[in-house]
């Protein structure tokens, strides 16, 4: 009975997790039906301010700020379609399926910069030593080049697949940890996160 029990819950987790999300719960113009995961969402785009002036409005007003976000992005207010909004659907669809972990792929680390950002110019996927009771871990490199160069650094601290962001270079809101470095072994080359490697 357990390992029944067992079986439904996990398979009702990897469904959940894996799901192509071609049919996301949408409001009329927004991408969710959920205003928590709507605002979740925009906050990729927002700076403080913004978000500080959101959380003062109610309900209503929320649904409104929000809807105000994706007419500003349309960048053909002519067509019938926000195109802006159609590519951040579809970096939804992607990172749902490329970096789900324990949670939906846009919700995380990787997913953020990948809505926000898309793919980036160059991914430097690499490795850390083993030293003393360290065990290896993966860590990835994203470099791109849009208005400036900008570097995010992941690690996989628990080597499950579930890569966190540690450092980035070239992006104010950012925010890169204080221990990004203690994270990294002796070998790491720091000239990794420069644009012209």
């Amino acid at each position: 009975m357990r390992r029944v029990l067992f079986f439904i819950i996990l398979s009702g987790i990897i469904i959940g997790i894996s799901a192509d999300p071609v049919s996301l719960p949408q409001k009329e113009g927004h991408v969710f039906s959920n205003l928590k995961d709507e605002y979740k969402l925009v906050s990729y785009f927002l700076n403080t301010n913004q978000k500080l002036y959101y959380t003062k409005l109610d309900t209503q007003n929320k649904w409104e700020y929000l809807s105000a976000f994706w007419e500003v992005q349309d960048p053909n207010p002519e067509t019938e379609d926000n195109e802006f909004q159609q590519e951040i659907i579809s970096r939804i669809k992607y990172t749902n399926r490329h970096f789900s972990h324990f949670i939906k792929g846009w919700k995380t680390d990787m997913g953020k910069v990948y809505i926000k950002l898309g793919e980036p110019f160059e991914v430097l996927e690499l490795t850390t030593e083993h030293i003393s009771t360290l065990k290896p871990k993966d860590y990835q490199i994203w470099k791109y080049v849009i208005s400036n160069y900008q570097t995010y650094l992941f690690i996989d601290l628990q080597q499950h697949g579930d890569f966190r962001f540690i450092f980035c270079d070239g992006d104010e809101q950012g925010g890169s940890k204080e221990y990004w470095e203690n994270l990294l072994d002796a070998t790491f080359d720091e000239e990794s996160l420069h644009y012209w490697r």
